[in-house]
């Protein structure tokens, strides 16, 4: 994260729908630390999605404080995302915000239903706010062509390069008003861990099981729970991977 083309790829999850609605998602501070090196973002990988199955994810962006250009060192005040291009068909990104500032947790929620399978390498426009005297003033728009994929998939399902990897696939039905389920892939048969948060990071369920290697579900009811947004975590002793359920009303 020391160049400037990785320090704008990382802010591809930063993206603004064109309507400009804000998410209300809740950054994920337990698992998104700051560790000092420019910039920080959770989850790293987004899950696959499935074509015409609802999506819901939440990234955890900490905005950096500066990054070097010819080896000068360039104070960061906050980033504004511009626009972003080749979206999948159907989904939305909707920040917690319209600036990032540097040093502080922000999220993004990633929702919608696609409509189109395929792999969509997206392209974003960033404008950074650099410190000049002690006032905000534009950097040069960068248009970032990233590394970073999203890939909407006919049926979600494990493809061969990916049959030794733990998965976790978005809940469906999300929202849910009684029960929703949680699939996840274990490769290797271990013990296999779900837990549950309000978004104030309080455990509010849990359960494990223990099944063969393959793709397996937790039957999750939620009958109990107020209406809300949740965190979970499916963890097999080796991997955790979050998720974001919805209790509809």
């Amino acid at each position: 994260m020391k160049t400037t083309a990785f320090f704008f790829g990382i802010f591809m999850y930063g993206m603004i729908n064109v309507l400009g609605l804000y998410g209300q998602c809740v950054p994920d501070t337990a698992n998104c630390k700051d560790t000092g090196d420019p910039g920080q973002i959770y989850p790293a990988e987004l899950p696959d999605a499935g074509l015409n199955v609802m999506y819901d994810e939440v990234v955890t962006v900490i905005a950096p404080g500066s990054y070097v250009v010819s080896e000068i060192q360039i104070t960061i005040m906050y980033i504004r995302v511009d626009s972003v291009k080749n979206l999948p068909p159907g989904i939305g990104y909707f920040p917690n915000a319209d600036l990032f500032y540097a040093d502080s947790a922000y999220c993004i929620q990633i929702t919608g239903t696609p409509t189109d399978t395929g792999v969509f390498r997206l392209k974003i426009y960033i404008t950074p706010f650099i410190d000049i005297a002690g006032n905000p003033t534009p950097f040069p728009q960068v248009a970032d062509t990233t590394s970073v994929s999203m890939t909407v998939l006919e049926e979600l399902g494990i493809s061969p390069p990916q049959a030794d990897e733990f998965r976790v696939y978005p809940n469906i039905p999300n929202p849910f008003s009684d029960r929703t389920r949680i699939t996840y892939f274990n490769p290797y048969g271990d013990k296999v861990e779900l837990r549950i948060y309000n978004m104030l990071g309080i455990l509010v369920y849990e359960e494990s099981e223990t099944n063969g290697p393959g793709e397996n579900s937790f039957q999750f009811d939620g009958r109990d729970l107020e209406p809300g947004a949740y965190l979970y975590k499916v963890s097999n002793g080796k991997k955790s991977i979050t998720g974001r359920l919805i209790k509809s009303f």
